[in-house]
């Protein structure tokens, strides 16, 4: 197998035999009541079905075949209902140390981290209230573990911005429809506003695993990243002596309450313009990538997406022609 990703570049019919990671792994029985083997696959570029349906099939050890362990596989991509699988003809686990460079098998963001980081950083240095950049650069300046987590976790499990980067990607992108409405609505308070979305998630560093697959740390099954990241700004703030009372209160206020609604995890509900803001401008990143993902799978060529858990919904694959720019000569 190549050192490259090439999950996604596979087409119907084509034969594969390699390593691949197991995001998925289930041992189930068919309607005849035979045994068989359903897997979620991936690497970098993305992640394929996969079924085995001869058990025999698995060399070696068939409780290590399972989700978070890399196996060789070897098999053939079929289709069914018009999306993309592979059929399996052997199985087996594969050590780390036969697999060699595990980066290739984690998706990433495509903006270089370096770039996003001069962002962030240009952002932080933008902030004229001098509380709130001195809260900023303790967190995501001198704070090096933080940042660099930070610049490498995922924004969630399934949902949005799944891949390594994505976190960071994500906030920088809700900081830049920020700017845009901050600038629209005059009456709100810019650098409260970038406070509360640089810091509306950035418990996610601590909540989700991301160092072999996406999952849930301990930490995040048992308090979840709005009250872990509650707890850091608490804390930062109190190493900041002076820091005004009222402006701690809403800063918090922003971060309980992103989620919107109570039945979505918030304690509180958006009370003031800036949290109503970072509410919706989250909300709307998250789904309009997960819809601009749908639309651009090329493993399925319907109409219609799968349909997807995140938005409860399918989602119309709208496939306008390129319109070339035509010059003006008026």
């Amino acid at each position: 197998m190549s050192d490259q990703p090439i999950l996604r570049s596979l087409k119907e019919g084509a034969a594969f035999q390699g390593f691949l990671l197991a995001q998925e792994a289930a041992y189930k029985t068919s309607a005849k009541g035979s045994e068989y083997l359903e897997l979620k696959l991936s690497d970098a570029s993305g992640d394929l079905k996969a079924f085995l349906w001869d058990l025999r099939a698995i060399e070696g050890d068939m409780e290590a075949v399972c989700a978070d362990a890399f196996l060789w596989v070897k098999g053939s991509v079929t289709s069914y209902n018009g999306r993309l699988q592979m059929k399996l003809d052997k199985v087996r686990f594969a050590a780390d140390a036969e697999v060699g460079d595990l980066s290739r098998f984690f998706p990433v963001s495509l903006r270089p981290v370096p770039d996003m980081l001069a962002e962030l950083d240009g952002f932080i240095g933008s902030v004229q209230d001098p509380w709130i950049r001195r809260l900023l650069e303790a967190l995501f300046v001198a704070d090096t573990d933080l940042r660099a987590a930070f610049a490498q976790a995922p924004a969630a499990k399934s949902m949005h911005h799944v891949y390594l980067g994505g976190l960071l990607e994500h906030t920088l992108s809700v900081a830049g429809m920020a700017e845009r409405a901050c600038g629209h609505y005059r009456d709100l308070n810019r650098d409260l506003v970038l406070a509360g979305v640089f810091l509306h998630d950035v418990g996610k560093t601590a909540e989700l695993s991301y160092q072999r697959s996406f999952g849930y740390t301990d930490a995040g099954n048992l308090l979840g990243h709005i009250a872990l990241e509650a707890d850091w700004v608490s804390r930062a703030v109190g190493k900041i002596p002076g820091f005004p009372e009222d402006l701690r209160l809403q800063i918090l206020h922003i971060v309980l309450s992103h989620h919107g609604r109570l039945e979505f995890g918030s304690p509180v509900l958006p009370k003031t313009p800036e949290a109503l803001l970072v509410h919706y401008l989250d909300d709307l990143d998250g789904k309009l990538e997960v819809m601009l993902r749908a639309t651009s799978d090329e493993s399925d060529s319907g109409s219609w997406s799968p349909y997807s858990r995140a938005l409860d919904r399918m989602i119309y694959r709208r496939r306008w022609p390129k319109v070339e720019a035509v010059e003006n000569r008026s």
